[in-house]
């Protein structure tokens, strides 16, 4: 392997595929594999430090058809986004577990408020949209920790001994690609713009997570471990299937 100067960790580059020019981002690691990512901003390439640009160019020539698929389906997802700001600002109704929620004005400095039983949520007046959106964004992710954690300690209640699940903790996320990941430490973090879904898609991401703890892959006794926790699974995983992290509102 030909060795190159020590690239910068991050920089953007483009390539000239069958299709067209292609930009994307590129980042360099200790890592032995190329990984490749469509992201908030588009393609995302990452590479081991010592791969020569040649070397690499080569790669994504070869990915060249999949690159171009999933940069279209980016593209869609990127025109359905929906601003969370853009709902405040219209008066619009804002998703909670699938349900809409009016949003009402407070008083200045009160205290903001979500009501499950009234279906609202009570902001206090702000002088500015920053404000706004940053009060409404802190009460969303107390939500989504909140009702995580109900459902995540429901579900290894029913199963922990039949299953032999470690004790684990919750943690609240926002990647732009994934609904949850669970590592060895026994942490699993939840993307917090799931709150937004309603409660069997969150419940499927919380037990696909927890089974992870029990089996790191997606072999088959993974999936046996996920429908002991919920036996209906697979209603759920395809809806989300053909969902992304993309097209909930977001600021």
């Amino acid at each position: 392997m030909r060795l190159t100067a020590a690239p910068s960790p991050t920089e953007v580059r483009s390539i000239e595929l069958p299709w067209g020019l292609c930009s994307y981002i590129l980042k360099r690691s200790k890592r032995k594999s190329v990984g490749f990512l469509i992201g908030d901003h588009g393609l995302q390439i990452s590479a081991p430090l010592r791969l020569s640009i040649s070397e690499l160019q080569s790669i994504i020539a070869s990915k060249s058809t999949w690159i171009e698929k999933r940069l279209r389906q980016w593209e869609t997802r990127s025109k359905q986004t929906i601003s969370l700001s853009s709902l405040l600002d219209e008066s619009k109704p804002i998703p909670i577990r699938g349900e809409p929620y009016q949003i009402e004005t407070l008083p200045a400095r009160s205290k903001p408020m979500l009501n499950p039983w009234t279906k609202s949520i009570a902001l206090p007046a702000c002088e500015n949209s920053v404000q706004r959106d940053k009060a409404i964004e802190k009460l969303l992710k107390s939500h989504a920790k909140e009702v995580f954690t109900h459902m995540a300690t429901k579900l290894f209640e029913r199963q922990a001994a039949a299953q032999r699940l470690p004790h684990f903790s919750i943690h609240l996320s926002s990647p732009s690609s994934r609904w949850g990941s669970c590592n060895s430490k026994r942490e699993v973090r939840l993307n917090w713009r799931l709150v937004h879904y309603p409660p069997q898609l969150i419940e499927y991401v919380i037990a696909h997570e927890l089974a992870h703890l029990v089996e790191m892959n997606h072999s088959a006794r993974f999936w046996a471990v996920v429908e002991s926790l919920m036996p209906d699974y697979q209603t759920p995983h395809k809806a989300l299937s053909r969902m992304n992290p993309a097209e909930v509102p977001v600021l």
